[in-house]
């Protein structure tokens, strides 16, 4: 198998996509999926500043389109509005339901769930046919701290977080251990067209410790 560029072609992307939609559409979570670059109806509940890259507007949009779609997906009476942002500048998801973005390669992704569960994602492009020990580790690690936030209000600290090796299969789950908190996390992940995708999904939130 040959490589996969750092920036993949309309084509490349179009297959990430699909592949991608596919295998959230099994997993259990609202989500959606969608390029990055594609204009949206939706108008911004704040303006970004005029000098914000091209790149940061893109990514900003479909963020917010995808989050839409995966509200409307769990039924949400407010999915179609806009959502605002927090002071940190995260979105601010509506009261009941908690949810993820990732932006990554000329790819959106956003994942809703209803309290008390909670979701983490992250999206990362590959530079090879399988993520190596680094990429693997970041993208599990940033998922399962996602869904964590605020729960666990440390900040990230990849140590705190035991990560096991990659397998050889495209996709499973990984069972994540984490400083201070009880119990294992399971990470749903696949690698598919040059991506990789890690979801963390809390069907609770256990006592902070």
């Amino acid at each position: 198998m040959t490589s996969h560029p750092a920036h993949p072609s309309a084509a490349e992307l179009d297959a990430a996509l699909h592949a991608l939609r596919r295998h959230l559409s099994s997993w259990p979570v609202s989500s959606a999926i969608a390029l990055s670059c594609q204009p949206t109806d939706l108008p911004p509940p704040f303006p970004l500043p005029a000098h914000a890259p091209t790149r940061r507007h893109h990514d900003w949009h479909a963020g917010r389109r995808c989050a839409a779609h995966a509200l409307h997906l769990l039924g949400h009476p407010d999915a179609l509005r806009p959502l605002p942002r927090t002071p940190g500048g995260a979105p601010d998801w509506p009261a009941g339901t908690h949810g993820s973005l990732s932006h990554a390669g000329g790819l959106t992704v956003a994942a809703a769930a209803r309290a008390p569960q909670r979701v983490g994602l992250d999206l990362e492009p590959l530079t090879g046919p399988a993520p190596g020990p680094r990429l693997w580790r970041h993208v599990l690690t940033e998922s399962a701290f996602k869904a964590l936030w605020p729960l666990r209000p440390d900040p990230l600290d990849p140590a705190h977080f035991r990560v096991p090796p990659p397998p050889a299969a495209p996709q499973g789950v990984a069972e994540m251990h984490v400083l201070g908190w009880p119990g294992p996390l399971q990470v749903r992940w696949v690698h598919t067209h040059g991506f990789l995708l890690a979801l963390t999904l809390l069907p609770a939130p256990p006592e902070a410790p």
